[in-house]
């Protein structure tokens, strides 16, 4: 669940029962370590009790974060009850979420549980710098959406006023042979609705296989990019993400901008006088 044996880059995974260590790799190269050798723990245990031992190290671990590999060791939870003197018990649980739109249901449900003498807390309590920072890139990122939406928009209202500019004779003579305007605006919309959509689906299409090899292969960030999201505990890539919601609400988007734009052929055909459509 924690994805710790996918950093494992030598020596073997902790079992439950296991007496030994896990590192960072960062901390076996400043200690001078590597499996098989021992680090002697020495630290204050429960109730002020001294915990000391002699671990060996079972493996290995590479975390991308430096100041995560130049500091982690990890112990089975057993070990780690019996080396601090504290069986049964433990300071703290870490729950990972599959949606992170549940995450004030699901804090307010372990409060619940777990009653007053417990203390929850849920990542944004307990990093509000890091969530100014992404309330800040979240409005950089919106920004930038508005914009590529003029710009989306604007394309294809230049290829419906085109289109319906290069179509007035043709629009004159349906109007002249007896077609009404309403029948009319309807097989226009229709028109620049199917262009859009199929537009959509094909930019999904296209999107798609790309946004999925770069979701298994994040971009990696490097000089002051790395250094700021290093400072906040993050790992110095650009990840992609391919929720569905998202394809959705974009194609959505884009036939939204297609509606607005087909008003424009509908007042063309409004005001259009046939005999001066059939002249031009």
């Amino acid at each position: 669940m924690t994805g710790l044996s996918k950093r494992l880059v030598k020596g073997r995974f902790l079992g439950e029962n296991d007496r030994a260590f896990m590192i960072g790799e960062g901390l076996s190269t400043k200690l001078s370590v590597s499996v098989g050798d021992s680090i002697v723990l020495y630290g204050q245990g429960y109730h002020g009790v001294t915990a000391a031992e002699r671990i060996p190290v079972a493996g290995i671990l590479h975390f991308p974060i430096p100041e995560l590999d130049n500091a982690m060791a990890y112990l089975s939870l057993r070990h780690a009850q019996w080396v601090f003197s504290a069986p049964g018990r433990i300071t703290s649980i870490a729950f990972m979420l599959e949606s992170p739109s549940a995450l004030g249901d699901a804090a307010s449900q372990i409060r619940s549980i777990a009653g007053s003498g417990v203390e929850v807390m849920d990542w944004k309590e307990m990093m509000p710098e890091l969530v100014q920072a992404i309330e800040v890139d979240s409005a950089g990122g919106v920004l930038m959406l508005l914009i590529l939406y003029v710009v989306i928009g604007f394309g294809i209202f230049g290829t419906v006023m085109m289109m319906t500019s290069e179509r007035q004779r043709e629009f004159g003579i349906l109007l002249s042979i007896g077609m009404s305007r309403r029948k009319l605006v309807t097989i226009t919309t229709l028109e620049t609705l199917m262009i859009s959509l199929q537009g959509a689906l094909l930019g999904v299409a296209v999107g798609i296989p790309l946004l999925w090899y770069f979701h298994l292969h994040p971009i990696p960030l490097t000089g002051e990019a790395a250094e700021a999201m290093l400072v906040y505990g993050l790992e110095p890539i650009l990840p992609f993400s391919i929720a569905p919601g998202i394809f959705l609400a974009q194609s959505a988007a884009v036939l939204g901008l297609a509606a607005v734009c087909a008003l424009y052929p509908l007042q063309v055909i409004r005001k259009l006088q046939p005999v001066a459509a059939l002249r031009t």
